[in-house]
């Protein structure tokens, strides 16, 4: 051990270490929300971008919707709307799926980046850096409506659920959040 100690300190009295500069100090800018409606964002000069968190949006897009039959309420399946625990309703169900994540994307410099690839966070980003996050929206294909206190059952879960229950076909957005500390660099 000691001559460890002694051959480092030799190095140290041959080598000095070299003069290192920093770009300066950093300060607390803001803190930022990015979406795919957020456009093309460009890391301003003299500032860094902290990227904090990538969070795919796991909304569900709706694909079905029809009749489901009697469905007779007792002790064990009570009806969830009234909690009667006797008699028969005519069920709808519904069908849904979740948003492809292949949909979301997140581009740095142009690089897609996205799923598996995901560097571990934070991500630093020097100034010039462009950052954009890009998604296709899913699409319900169906429309429907569930009246107030009427229960309708989930297809994926096998849950009943109770109105009011309002799906409209078309997009679904399906956007990830990006969430991004910006700071000064003060020389």
């Amino acid at each position: 051990m000691r001559i460890l100690i002694g051959i480092s300190g030799l190095l140290l009295l041959f080598y000095r270490p070299l003069p290192l500069a920093g770009q300066g100090t950093l300060q607390f800018s803001k803190a930022m929300v990015l979406t795919s409606d957020s456009g093309q964002k460009t890391v301003p000069a003299n500032k860094v971008w902290n990227v904090e968190s990538y969070s795919y949006n796991f909304n569900h897009w709706y694909n079905g919707y029809s009749n489901w039959g009697n469905v007779n309420w007792s002790n064990g399946t009570q009806n969830p709307c009234t909690g009667a625990n006797s008699g028969t309703s005519n069920v709808n169900f519904y069908s849904q799926s979740q948003c492809p994540q292949a949909n979301a994307n997140l581009f740095i410099n142009g690089n897609r980046i996205n799923g598996g690839a995901l560097p571990a966070f934070p991500i630093w980003l020097p100034s010039g850096v462009v950052l954009e996050i890009f998604s296709n929206p899913c699409f319900n294909t169906v429309s429907f409506s569930v009246p107030a206190n009427t229960p309708v059952r989930d297809n994926n879960t096998g849950a009943y659920l109770c109105g009011p229950i309002n799906v409209t076909a078309g997009p679904v957005p399906n956007s990830p959040v990006v969430s991004i500390l910006e700071f000064n660099i003060i020389p």
